[in-house]
């Protein structure tokens, strides 16, 4: 049986063509009768029609767009009316069709994805999946609605990432595009702080995310991103991925391409206001201190954190930027804000004392108002996301989620210290590795990891750390074949 959808170009184009006709008559028609968005609809038809052929035929293509969008479709929908979660997941289940059809015609194959984040990711699902036999858990709505950012994800991006990008140069496309996107939201959150907030975001500051982003200590600016929190947080992300890469890329203009893209992340990641964010370079540092088993690198890195928090900790220099009163408010243990979440999750220990499997999945913090609006959990806000999946899948939950978080990191720094032969490669990995602790170590803070654009990108990166023998490999291969060559 073979389902090869190459052939179909040439009806595809007679299609697309035949619609472009027909619109200069329908989209007019559209417009009197039902107003722009229909019309606009029905202009995108076509290139969906492309989209639908094309990653039908090479779902490689399914998931490069995956990638794309995911960066920037939380800021789409400030402008655009649409459920960003709902384009995401018609996005990812098209590429799953399209890897459904080709397995069948032979292209793709199921053992790259024989690896133990498959096994992990799949144990969490299906954790997640039996509270559906929790008693507490009393709203279905909520754990369907809520499941997917809390394990689908996990598990279907992970997949298809160790299905689709396979070779070395899928890895390296990967970060060149993510350092583009970096700097891409940076120069939207500069443009918010110079110029101010357009119509759109105005409206959503409006609507309620003012009281998160316009605070006494000043703005808070967002980007493109969800809210502050996640952009500071992801910009940390960066900021230490791309730090790491520019020491071991081999290309000058790459090296120097990634720390501009560092840099600016760090001066992003300031205007963000996100206190929380410092977990990230400093857990993600503190980690490549172990693994570039370099002395000298790793001594360097250990004297800039230790100044770095004497500075925040024991001085006052900078205390009238904002931005440096803000970050300083980070190590300071008798702040208002960490005492009320300390108070907070008070409350939640004895709430939870005699719920081993939590509330249910969707009926933690402020979400909760949607499905039960008068429970007790719907007043607490969890303001982190492991406390939120301490409170929806209980103790045994959290344990499980962290165990395999650890193990995550445990693999990758194995194999970052003792089986990566390539220089470069093991760069890449490395800084992959120290960004993903530093996502966990954030996520106390803030529910990063289960939001767009950072727990896609965390995912993605984590099934690179898992496929990081066989790249090697793949590079060892090469440069064989290279020097085999050139002999002959």
């Amino acid at each position: 049986m073979n389902l090869n959808l190459n052939n179909n170009f040439f009806h595809l184009r007679t299609l697309v063509f035949g619609l472009f006709l027909a619109s200069v008559f329908i989209i007019p028609i559209l417009i009197i009768k039902f107003g722009v968005a229909y019309s606009l609809i029905y202009s995108l038809l076509p290139a969906a029609l492309i989209y639908l052929v094309i990653v039908m035929s090479n779902p490689y293509w399914g998931l490069v767009i995956i990638f794309i969008f995911n960066y920037f479709i939380m800021g789409i929908t400030r402008y655009i009316p649409i459920q960003g979660g709902i384009v995401m997941d018609i996005l990812i289940m098209t590429t799953i069709l399209g890897v459904v059809i080709q397995t069948i015609n032979g292209k793709i194959h199921w053992v790259r994805i024989k690896s133990p984040l498959i096994l992990l990711s799949g144990i969490w699902l299906l954790y997640c999946i039996l509270e559906l036999l929790n008693p507490e858990a009393i709203s279905q709505i909520a754990w369907a609605t809520t499941i997917r950012g809390v394990a689908g994800y996990f598990v279907l991006i992970s997949l298809l990432t160790m299905l689709l990008f396979d070779r070395f140069k899928d890895l390296k496309w990967v970060i060149f595009a993510w350092g583009i996107f970096t700097l891409l939201a940076v120069l939207k959150a500069f443009i918010q702080k110079t110029f101010g907030f357009d119509y759109a975001e105005t409206k959503w500051l409006n609507e309620g995310a003012w009281r998160q982003h316009i605070i006494f200590s000043g703005i808070r600016y967002f980007s493109f991103y969800t809210d502050a929190g996640n952009f500071g947080s992801g910009m940390g992300y960066s900021m230490v991925v791309f730090s790491i890469i520019s020491f071991y890329v081999k290309q000058r203009n790459l090296k120097i391409f990634y720390m501009i893209v560092a840099l600016s992340a760090a001066a992003a990641m300031m205007i963000s206001g996100t206190r929380g964010a410092l977990a990230v370079p400093f857990a993600g540092y503190a980690l490549f201190t172990i693994l570039s088993k370099n002395f000298k690198m790793a001594f360097v890195t250990f004297l800039a954190l230790i100044a770095v928090f004497l500075f925040l900790k024991f001085t006052y220099i900078g205390e009238s930027n904002s931005f440096i009163r803000r970050m300083r408010t980070a190590v300071n243990l008798n702040d208002e804000s960490f005492l009320t979440r300390l108070d907070n999750q008070k409350k939640l220990r004895v709430y939870l004392a005699d719920k081993p499997f939590g509330a249910g999945i969707g009926l933690g913090g402020g979400k909760a108002r949607e499905f039960l609006p008068n429970a007790y959990l719907s007043h607490i806000p969890t303001d982190s996301w492991f406390v939120m999946l301490w409170v929806e899948t209980g103790i045994v939950g959290l344990i499980l989620n962290l165990l395999i978080l650890l193990y995550i990191i445990a693999y990758s720094s194995f194999m970052v210290m003792f089986r990566i032969e390539d220089r470069e490669l093991r760069g890449y990995i490395t800084a992959l590795t120290c960004g993903v602790i530093g996502i966990i170590a954030t996520s106390y803070g803030n529910e990063v990891l289960g939001q767009f654009p950072t727990a896609f990108l965390v995912y993605m990166s984590m099934a690179f750390m898992f496929k990081s023998k066989k790249l090697d490999i793949e590079i060892r291969n090469k440069r064989l074949i290279n020097e085999y060559n050139e002999q002959t």
